[in-house]
């Protein structure tokens, strides 16, 4: 067959696609006529009779055989006889259902999404301008929509579904990562004849979201939120006066992070009249060591890293970047296809609070020969933010002429032509880690006393992991899970390309990519 078959489309919903109520009722032919091609259920039993199979037949078959239907000369309306014929096979099919009757369609052009119950018999390709005979090449269309299914074959295991001379369109897939499917077929037992099954291409996949949004479009990535600024200690000589005075050091700060772990700046050291006191050490790392006090005997006590001097906090952790999506997907009945997404990275670490301040001692006369205490150390800034990851990319949309879930398929000289897989999306890019808040200032000395000591700066945010990218999508001209497809005639299997697997986050510095899709006549699933 020069046409390539009709795609099917693997979401059902809307365009017509309301299922048929009464298949519990419904009694259907066992069998078909074989020969050439006249498959049949309807009826009380047996085979459709043989004057009733377009194809068997001189001329028009009779129209007490079934129900008619015709877009250009239909109306849902009518009674369904060959002259009054309905104009939507939806319609038709309902009321063959309800009728227990065959289906007869017009070589014409359905624009719907069709579902057929299990045992119904669909017989096209007639030549309704010449009083409804079958003619060999004559083909009844079904065009999909996008993003639905152009035709499924509802489940129902004692019942056996039969098409003939038709041919079933998807077009293109349009919402990201969709797929294009020409047939779908779940738990059901049917015969496809002289069939053309067309599916468009699968659409990409959408892009991974970024760790955080850009002000504007084209703008970087802004970096996450900064640490707390540490607090300042206090000067010498200040506040009360005596042998037992302590000015106390900047308090501790804590940078909140969401759904992080807090940072926290250590305390500044006290200053006191006979000794600095140590600062206290940063939250949580390695680095954010505190400064040590004045020591109440000696010289040479200063903010250098033997003395006072605070460390600042050690830089958080990276996030993890997220995998690639890789593998075949899955099928099921609902969802038809169902590809593989890139997984997203995870958040960087908040960094190290810094250490605080060491404090310093005091002098002997503050004023009025009353002792006072040192300047105290400035708190260790919080540390920044860890990163928000890149989310993975979306899997690319397959095109998959026929999808069979655990049924019993057979094709006979029937074209089968899928399209090309769309990309999988980009991973999305990572956001960087905020910066370290700075150190508080040391309290200032009075006289020949020392200065207090700086806070150390907080540790810089780990960055988040950059998100995978999403696999490609296939192109498979039959794709099913459980028992093979049956062929048998002259038909083809065809297919297009298959997607490429889109790349990482961060163009793929990490080696994220998703996996390209495949493209073969036949794919099982597990």
């Amino acid at each position: 067959m020069g046409s390539y078959l009709c795609g099917l489309v693997l979401l059902v919903a809307a365009a017509g696609c309301a299922r048929l109520s009464g298949l519990d009722r419904f009694e259907t032919d066992s069998s078909s006529t074989g020969g050439d091609g006249g498959g049949g259920s309807g009826g009380s039993g047996g085979g459709t009779p043989a004057e009733c199979v377009p194809s068997l037949s001189s001329g028009a078959v009779d129209e007490s055989c079934g129900v008619w239907v015709s877009r250009s000369k239909g109306d849902d309306g009518n009674d369904g006889s060959r002259s009054a014929p309905m104009a939507s096979l939806h319609a038709a099919l309902e009321k063959a259902v309800a009728d227990k009757r065959r289906v007869y369609a017009c070589a014409e052009v359905f624009e719907e999404a069709v579902e057929v119950p299990a045992g119904v018999t669909l017989f096209g390709g007639l030549d309704c301008d010449a009083g409804g005979v079958w003619r060999d090449g004559l083909k009844t269309t079904v065009q999909g929509p996008a993003d639905v299914p152009a035709l499924r074959l509802l489940a129902g295991a004692e019942r056996s579904t039969t098409l003939d001379d038709f041919v079933i369109r998807a077009p293109d897939a349009v919402t990201p990562g969709a797929s294009s499917i020409g047939v779908l077929a779940a738990e059901v037992s049917a015969t496809l004849t002289r069939c053309e099954v067309v599916a468009g291409n699968g659409a990409a996949g959408a892009a991974g979201a970024p760790g955080a949004e850009p002000a504007m479009p084209g703008d970087p990535i802004p970096q996450a939120a900064g640490g707390a600024a540490g607090n300042a200690g206090v000067n010498a000589c200040s506040g009360t006066l005596g042998p037992n005075a302590t000015l106390a050091g900047g308090a501790q700060v804590t940078s909140t992070c969401e759904g992080q772990d807090m940072s926290i700046g250590g305390k500044g050291g006290d200053g006191a009249v006979t000794m600095g006191m140590d600062g206290e050490a940063g939250v949580v790392g390695t680095l954010g060591e505190p400064g040590t006090g004045e020591p109440a005997t000696g010289t040479g006590w200063a903010c250098i890293p033997e003395g006072g001097f605070a460390n600042p906090g050690s830089p958080g952790t990276d996030g993890e970047p997220g995998l690639g999506g890789t593998g075949l997907g899955t099928l099921s009945p609902d969802a038809g296809y169902v590809g593989v997404s890139g997984s997203s990275g995870t958040a960087g670490k908040p960094g190290q609070g810094g250490g605080g301040g060491g404090g310093a001692k005091g002098l002997a006369n503050c004023g009025g020969n009353m002792p006072g205490a040192g300047a105290s150390g400035g708190s260790g800034g919080g540390g920044g933010c860890g990163g928000k990851p890149g989310q993975g990319g979306g899997a690319g949309g397959s095109s998959i002429a026929l999808v069979s879930v655990n049924a019993q398929l057979t094709l006979n000289a029937c074209t089968l032509q899928a399209g090309n897989g769309g990309n999988g999306g980009a991973g999305g890019d990572l956001q960087a880690g905020g910066a370290g808040g700075d150190g508080g200032d040391g309290g200032e000395s009075v006289g020949l006393a020392n200065d207090a000591c700086d806070g150390g700066n907080g540790g810089k945010g780990g960055r988040g992991g950059p998100g995978g990218g999403g696999s490609g999508g296939h192109a498979f001209s039959i794709a099913y899970r459980g028992t093979a497809v049956v062929t048998s005639g002259d038909g083809r299997l065809l297919q297009g390309t298959a997607g490429v697997g889109g790349p990482g986050g961060d163009a793929d510095a990490a080696l994220n990519s998703g996996s390209a899709g495949f493209t073969v006549n036949e794919q099982e699933f597990p």
